[in-house]
């Protein structure tokens, strides 16, 4: 059994200090692959193959030429399979008294390294499939087949209503640059064991049945893949965030000084509706960091956010009569002055009064504005249908002007 093999010296060198006796392992054939005395590495241990055959415990009788080494060797078992065998070398009557419980030992270490090789293979099984999941098509036959089969190996359950979560981490690649020329060990602090430490508080947090699917997309991104069972699933989960998130920001300004925004897609029950939810909590978290960067959990489905995505999701031929519209504002010096007045007097519905209040600008001032706007463009700020027209153009040309150039 290769998990034996993986960890027998580790178990050699850990037990024959407790119990200063020399010890040896050898696998299911006979050969020794741990020893005290790591030069018997290798050989062939002849009372090993009646051990593993009788499945009881014998006794070693001293024999140089065979490098037989006197003491008691003890089947060593996994799931009722004797996989190899555990030799103490000393008199047999003293070492005799230590067998059972060495063995008991080692076979609990061989339990654990099992069950721990069992998770991370898991976990790669799952950032895999995330991966597959998050770059669904459905017009890639051969890749689409890899994941129904991934998902049927995974027990994932394509008809369950789910909703994808991003956790990102904050500023991280700044914080990390500054700690590594201050923060000597910080700077030689392995980032896998960063990462495995977060990915595990999530798990605490979001796993709450084997349906949920946690893993990490970059250092920063970590990903949920969130089931709901339930009716209410999807709004118990959303009244929860602002917990979960006071846990997870505890723990990482704890340990990193750091701090994380969570946002979150639609709800779907399909390959393409997880895929489809994943990018649009892409989407609320682009825009939620840009325009509301205070706010930490970002909602795909807020009124506020799917406006902010208007501009995105129009084709380029309706964004360019958009922008023909305002052409002769984008061409005014003050075009920034008259834009920002326009757009607070929408966010305050279109209220003269209310706009003047909270923008701290004298109503008279914002009507000359606005007459300025509709002498300009033609689109009266009065009419409800042109002023959301004017706002979705604005809209469109800041988006335009804040893609970085190529």
């Amino acid at each position: 059994m290769k998990i034996l093999e993986h960890i027998a010296q580790d178990i050699i060198e850990k037990t024959s200090e407790i119990i200063k006796y020399p010890i040896s392992i050898t696998d299911n054939e006979g050969i020794i692959i741990g020893s005290t005395d790591k030069s018997r590495i290798g050989i062939f241990h002849q009372p090993s193959l009646e051990v593993i055959k009788k499945n009881v415990i014998v006794d070693c009788k001293s024999e140089i030429e065979k490098r037989i080494l006197p003491g008691v060797s003890a089947p060593l078992k996994f799931n009722n399979n004797v996989i190899g065998v555990l030799g103490i070398v000393g008199e047999p009557r003293e070492v005799e008294n230590y067998v059972q419980l060495v063995k008991n030992q080692v076979e609990m270490m061989c339990q654990e390294a099992f069950r721990k090789e069992m998770v991370e293979l898991k976990e790669k099984m799952v950032e895999m499939f995330v991966h597959q999941i998050i770059h669904y098509t459905e017009n890639e036959d051969d890749r689409n087949g890899q994941i129904l089969q991934s998902a049927k190996l995974l027990e994932f359950d394509l008809h369950t209503n789910r909703v994808c979560l991003l956790i990102d981490i904050k500023n991280f690649s700044e914080t990390l640059s500054a700690k590594k020329t201050t923060d000597d060990l910080f700077g030689s602090f392995p980032l896998q064991y960063f990462q495995r430490e977060v990915l595990s508080f999530l798990q605490l947090i979001f796993q709450e049945n084997k349906d949920d699917f946690i893993s990490f997309l970059s250092l920063e991104r970590f990903i949920v893949i969130k089931s709901l069972p339930y009716p209410r699933s999807f709004t118990v989960l959303i009244e929860s965030l602002n917990e979960k998130l006071q846990k997870i920001n505890n723990f990482l300004e704890s340990k990193y000084r750091l701090t994380a925004c969570i946002a979150a897609g639609d709800v779907s029950s399909s390959l393409s509706g997880i895929t489809e939810s994943y990018h649009n909590a892409v989407k609320a978290m682009n825009i939620g960091m840009r325009f509301d960067p205070e706010t930490h959990i970002h909602l795909y489905n807020e009124r506020e956010t799917l406006f902010r995505l208007l501009p995105k999701e129009l084709t380029s031929n309706y964004q360019n009569k958009l922008l023909k519209l305002i052409a002769p504002l984008i061409q005014q010096d003050n075009y920034e002055i008259l834009a920002s007045t326009f757009i607070g007097f929408c966010k305050y519905n279109m209220n003269l009064s209310e706009a003047s209040r909270n923008m701290y600008i004298h109503r008279n001032t914002i009507i000359y504005r606005l007459e300025k706007i509709s002498e300009i463009t033609s689109l009266q700020t009065s009419s409800f249908e042109h002023c959301m027209l004017l706002y979705t153009a604005i809209q469109c040309y800041e988006e335009l002007k804040a893609e970085p150039a190529i």
